[in-house]
């Protein structure tokens, strides 16, 4: 009853911290104790460095055992979830519910986003497993050829089951009910596709997560395919991102930012939600906005310029309809270095769009934001010592909405998509330039 975590830094894999319940209890809400092993705290429990080496931004390295009322909320970054966790409770013969949560963390963590992995669940991949190749012959999982781009566009039986059993359903990144299946892939340098972790890093090319509609319904392949769409208009207004997103088929793939593929090497980023950071251990949560800004204004190296990009971020959810907007859709990078920054952009889509209705998630308090309508003017007011830049900013981001509809034609958006949001960013321009 132990869960050992590794973190990829250094170049290296290193045996870094243990979790273990308390008596029989293993669920997200039982008691547990944590600590960081004593090598791992020898190296890097200094002033200098035991920010940077921690697992989370909560928990610098030391040298205490930390009896925790709940488990921490890094481990539920990489617990599989949503679409994922469904895949990994029928792999394993699990009914759902807290007893499932310690078996899924020491099976389903051997390959999540991210610098973090639990070493006994590298420890039960078998890659000796036999698959099926993209022609129907049976062979080894190290041995895999790999398949074609085409193969996983048509959703071929082979790929499928191929994916069902190596396990490669990315953990953690959207917790709502009905999420989308969402796949952890490799490129190998001739071009063919491979399970997450299935390579060794100087096979590999590129890294990429492919999402697929949540649903056979038209309202959730439009969802995804102006996924893409939306990307390329939070870069068209300066927002954070980081590659151009490809759909085709009814796939969306994504270019994964905390994976660069560097001299034959693989660097892997730690990659922390701001639910997370602001210790949100629980999954569905409803936090206010005030909660993950001091998040932000706490453990980032430049705040005040995340915390612009934070909010700037939340006036295209409200005028674009991103209403998934919870803490587990924005997350922290955090280098070797100790630099920890907002992550690029993602999971930034027209929800508002999905039948099965998503009220805006996270939101100001309601001083602040009423029917979900935020008054900037008093978001401003929670920052004092960024309020001119933040109202610089906005203003500027004001100019910027009220050419909304024509960036968001050129970059591809949906005609009717454009059409529902025209009166609201004509709405939020005119407020944000008379801050």
């Amino acid at each position: 009853m132990k869960a050992t975590f590794e973190i990829y830094r250094g170049r290296r894999w290193q045996l870094a911290a243990t979790l273990a319940p308390v008596g029989d209890a293993a669920g997200i809400t039982s008691a547990c104790h944590f600590e960081y092993d004593t090598d791992y705290a020898v190296a890097a429990a200094s002033p200098d460095t035991a920010s940077a080496a921690g697992l989370s931004c909560r928990y610098p390295v030391d040298f205490q055992l930390h009896d925790l009322v709940r488990w921490p909320a890094f481990a539920l970054d990489i617990l599989p979830s949503g679409y994922g966790r469904q895949q990994w409770l029928e792999q394993l013969d699990l009914q759902d519910g807290r007893g499932a949560d310690w078996p899924l963390l020491l099976a389903g963590t051997a390959f999540p986003p991210g610098n973090l992995r639990v070493a006994e669940a590298v420890a039960a991949r078998d890659f000796s497993a036999q698959v099926p190749t993209a022609t129907g012959d049976v062979v080894s999982m190290k041995d895999h050829p790999g398949f074609a781009r085409n193969d996983i566009l048509a959703r071929k039986e082979t790929f499928v089951e191929y994916a069902f059993q190596h396990g490669i359903y990315a953990a953690g990144a959207s917790d709502v009910q009905g999420v989308a299946p969402k796949l952890l892939l490799v490129q190998d340098h001739d071009g063919a596709w491979h399970a997450e972790g299935r390579l060794a890093d100087n096979q590999v090319q590129s890294h990429w997560l492919v999402k697929r509609p949540r649903g056979d319904r038209a309202g959730d392949r439009q969802v995804l395919r102006n996924e893409a769409a939306y990307m390329r208009v939070a870069d068209q207004l300066g927002l954070r991102t980081y590659a151009e997103l490809e759909w085709e088929d009814d796939n969306l793939f994504v270019p994964r930012f905390d994976r660069e593929v560097r001299n034959g090497e693989v660097l892997r980023f730690g990659m922390e939600s701001l639910y997370s950071a602001a210790g949100i251990a629980e999954y569905g949560a409803r936090v206010p906005h005030e909660v993950l800004c001091d998040a932000i204004t706490e453990y980032c190296t430049e705040p005040v310029g995340d915390l612009v990009e934070y909010v700037k971020r939340d006036v295209v959810n409200v005028v674009m309809g991103n209403k998934d907007n919870h803490g587990r859709n924005t997350a922290l990078l955090r280098h070797d270095d100790g630099r920890v920054v907002l992550a690029p952009v993602f999971d930034f889509a027209p929800m508002y769009l999905d039948p099965e209705g998503i009220a805006r998630v996270c939101r100001w308090n309601v001083d602040i934001e009423q029917a979900g309508a935020p008054d900037w003017a008093g978001v401003i007011k929670l920052f004092p010592d960024c309020k001119e830049r933040l109202r610089i900013e906005l203003r500027g981001f004001g100019t910027q909405l009220q050419r909304l509809p024509e960036t968001m034609r050129s970059c591809g958006v949906d005609d009717d998509i454009i059409e529902r949001c025209d009166p609201f960013a004509a709405r939020h321009a005119k407020r944000l330039l008379e801050l």
